[in-house]
């Protein structure tokens, strides 16, 4: 038995069931042998985690930034899709050296398209915590709510559907009416909503630092004489 083995049988036993006692039946062995190659449930989960990420095929990094940023966004959300619970783990701070390297290489190609390092993190920072943040508020939206009959989003979506006490055409009746478009939309589409407008806004202040920055180069070239 080794780290992939563990992994393996992580990826099979699935996050949101995953136990010291699932994974060890899942390998045929005690939980005390399993203690030895991992010391908690945190460990496991980095080991499956890394494992997902190692698996899954990912987009290239060729092209324009834009696209690019958002193959790789798509790509992260069927990731998290494919695997429940796993981006649950994520956003609690359980971060395999896999999500770093993933991250290092976008970022990498974004400096190749203009940005400074800066602007690069911020933009890749940017987008993948939209992306997880959206895939776990779907989880938690369809998780089933203990208190009450049916998951969490049809319970909301009741709560909503009372109808407003304002009157139809005004401001707060139509945002009314647009919070539960929200809660009932398709996740996938309404992720994609976000990240249309998170893209902009990089276009906007992120992508032009990096033209800001070779303005100043040119600049400088034309006045020293020097060249990059």
């Amino acid at each position: 038995m080794d780290a992939e083995a563990i992994a393996a049988a992580v990826i099979e036993v699935g996050f949101h069931d995953l136990t010291f006692a699932s994974v060890a039946d899942k390998l045929g062995v005690g939980q005390a042998t399993l203690y030895r190659h991992a010391s908690n449930r945190d460990e496991l989960v980095r080991l499956g985690l890394d494992k997902a990420l190692r698996s899954a095929v990912w987009p290239d990094v060729e092209g324009e930034w834009r696209p690019l940023l958002e193959r790789w966004a798509v790509a992260a959300w069927r990731l998290w899709e494919q695997h429940p619970g796993a981006v649950l783990e994520l956003t609690r701070g359980v971060v395999p050296w896999s999500i770093v390297m993933l991250s290092d290489q976008v970022g990498a190609a974004l400096v190749e398209r203009g940005f400074t390092a800066r602007a690069a993190v911020l933009a890749v920072d940017l987008v993948f915590d939209l992306t997880a943040d959206s895939r776990r508020g779907v989880e938690i939206l369809d998780a089933p709510m203990a208190a009450q009959a049916g998951k969490v989003r049809e319970i909301l979506e009741k709560q909503w559907r009372t109808p407003s006490s304002d009157r139809a055409d005004s401001v707060a009746a139509q945002v009314h009416h647009e919070m539960i478009s929200a809660i009932t939309a398709e996740p996938f589409d309404w992720f994609q909503g976000k990240l249309r407008i998170v893209l902009a806004g990089i276009e906007q202040e992120l992508a032009e630092d990096g033209r800001q920055a070779d303005d100043e180069t040119t600049r400088t070239t034309r006045t020293t004489g020097t060249h990059r």
